[in-house]
């Protein structure tokens, strides 16, 4: 999480969008930053709210503006499903080395969830569960070049991202069965994606 008090704006880092990133790039112009340990970077909306807009309130008492990027939740598990694929999780229960993508996803929509399919979800990340409030200005992570435009004008500065955290390449897909229940499971991650801000089409 990044804090531009100048600026007024909150930057959420949801896991699996490019939060790294933009932290590198960011993080020397921001006036806070939460980093390290995901729980700490990961800062959630909900705690967001609850602690942290109170305290930087102490220094203005205007709350600032909030943003952050949601991935198409079937792409944002491919994430990360390459992710556990990883050399250093070898050998541990989140491991997701010797399993499909299919497998993978059904272990997602099990319950309770196996570990390696243990990864939270979008949309407790950016709502609110008593208010269903959102962040401010939600883009689609695959619509990148849009918020950093939204960015770059709102910080009054140029942005230059370089990848970070880029895990290899594997073959992913989902029967259309499998596909559906995954959607009608999350239709709220589903529905939270479709109405993120992106560019106008044509």
């Amino acid at each position: 999480m990044l804090y531009f008090l100048k600026h007024k704006l909150v930057l959420l880092a949801t896991p699996k969008t490019g939060s790294t990133s933009l932290e590198q790039a960011l993080a020397p112009l921001a006036d806070m930053v939460l980093q390290g340990d995901p729980r700490i970077k990961h800062c959630t909306f909900q705690r967001y709210k609850w602690r942290m807009e109170k305290f930087i309130q102490i220094f203005d008492e205007d709350a600032p503006q909030t943003a952050a990027l949601i991935r198409h939740p079937e792409d944002w598990l491919g994430s990360w499903f390459r992710f556990r694929h990883g050399d250093w999780l070898i050998g541990t229960a989140r491991s997701t080395r010797g399993l499909s993508f299919e497998q993978f996803v059904e272990g997602y929509l099990s319950d309770p969830q196996p570990a390696f399919a243990a990864v939270g979800q979008q949309a407790k990340f950016l709502t609110h569960p008593k208010t269903a409030e959102t962040v401010d200005f939600l883009y689609r992570y695959d619509c990148m070049p849009a918020f950093v435009a939204f960015l770059e004008d709102r910080l009054d500065t140029r942005i230059t991202l370089e990848r970070h955290n880029v895990s290899a390449a594997h073959h992913l897909s989902l029967p259309p069965d499998t596909r559906a229940r995954l959607e009608q499971r999350y239709a709220e991650d589903y529905a939270l994606y479709e109405n993120a801000l992106r560019p106008p089409s044509g």
